[in-house]
């Protein structure tokens, strides 16, 4: 059984950082012996032995003789071509605003990658600063990949759920998961003293592909998802083609205007109104009723707001 609590985060900070190194150093093409890393780092052979078919076992690393290495087409080359560079430009403006620890780290192995020019890519997008919760997320990871229960005290009540998914809504990090028969959402940095079972679970493919639909917070994984028709205004309709509100949206261009009705599957009336509200005044509901009535509800508060604050 794994804990996740205050008397252990400075052993997971030294497991953590003793992985990082060894992976870093495989990806750079270095083959790496066990009786050199227990030595370097100051702990038993056993205890890198487990490293490698225990911890690391994900990574695509092989045993060659009494070393270890990656495998063949994973190391890490300079990247010269210029649309891949694009891409870890952008990658690198994303981890900039995860974290400071955490942007450090992908720095330094974005820098291997990249040539010494740059390409001049700027982005503001905010996370929660996951630095403090590494070691969280990766026994996270692995409950949800091997199907293992998990407890956790969370508001300062003990959970015991199945973890189905880590998902990030507006910049703030969620587990979704079944805690009996119902599904919630856990804000992570609030979740402690984590323990990983030997008890597994047979996830549900249902809630499993419903989950893949969740679009904000507000998403309600317990209801029966429903068809929510709009009206986009012209203006925008290029917009939600580039960028599409859902997975499951569809567009229906109207014959002789540039306006478009949008068809997507939603799961709650707040789930809808939180995604409509940046489109705010180009995009009206059409449907269902109630989320119609909802919305045009949101909009009048909105403006009785304003209108009685035009004083100051």
């Amino acid at each position: 059984m794994l804990g996740f609590g205050m008397n252990r985060s400075h052993d997971y900070d030294k497991i953590l950082t003793r992985l990082t190194t060894i992976l870093q150093r495989l990806y750079e093409g270095e083959s790496l012996s066990v009786a050199e890393l227990a030595e370097e780092f100051n702990v038993s052979a056993k205890t890198i032995q487990r490293d490698f078919n225990e911890r690391l076992i994900r990574f695509p690393i092989q045993k060659c003789g009494r070393r270890w290495r990656m495998q063949d087409g994973f190391r890490i080359e300079k990247i010269n071509d210029l649309e891949n560079s694009l891409t870890l430009e952008i990658l690198e403006t994303i981890a900039n605003g995860i974290g400071s620890e955490f942007a450090q780290r992908s720095s330094r192995l974005l820098s291997k990658l990249k040539n010494d020019t740059h390409t001049p890519v700027s982005s503001y997008v905010s996370f929660d600063d996951i630095s403090n919760h590494a070691e969280l997320f990766k026994l996270l990871e692995d409950a949800i990949v091997s199907t293992c229960t998990i407890s956790f005290v969370y508001h300062s009540k003990p959970r015991k759920v199945h973890p189905y998914r880590i998902v990030n809504f507006d910049g703030y990090w969620y587990l979704l998961a079944k805690e009996e028969e119902i599904v919630k959402k856990f804000y992570l940095p609030e979740i402690g003293a984590l323990e990983v079972a030997n008890e597994t679970f047979t996830p549900d493919p249902r809630l499993k592909e419903r989950l893949e639909w969740a679009l904000n917070a507000w998403f309600d994984p317990n209801a029966q998802p429903f068809s929510l028709h709009l009206l986009a205004r012209a203006s925008i309709v290029k917009y939600l083609k580039r960028r599409p509100l859902s997975p499951t949206q569809s567009i229906v261009e109207q014959s002789g205007t540039s306006d478009a009705h949008v068809y997507l599957k939603i799961s709650s009336t707040e789930e809808a109104l939180a995604l409509l509200k940046p489109w705010i005044p180009d995009i009206a509901v059409v449907s269902p009723a109630d989320v119609k009535e909802a919305f045009e509800k949101m909009l009048k508060n909105g403006l009785d707001f304003q209108t009685g604050h035009d004083a100051f």
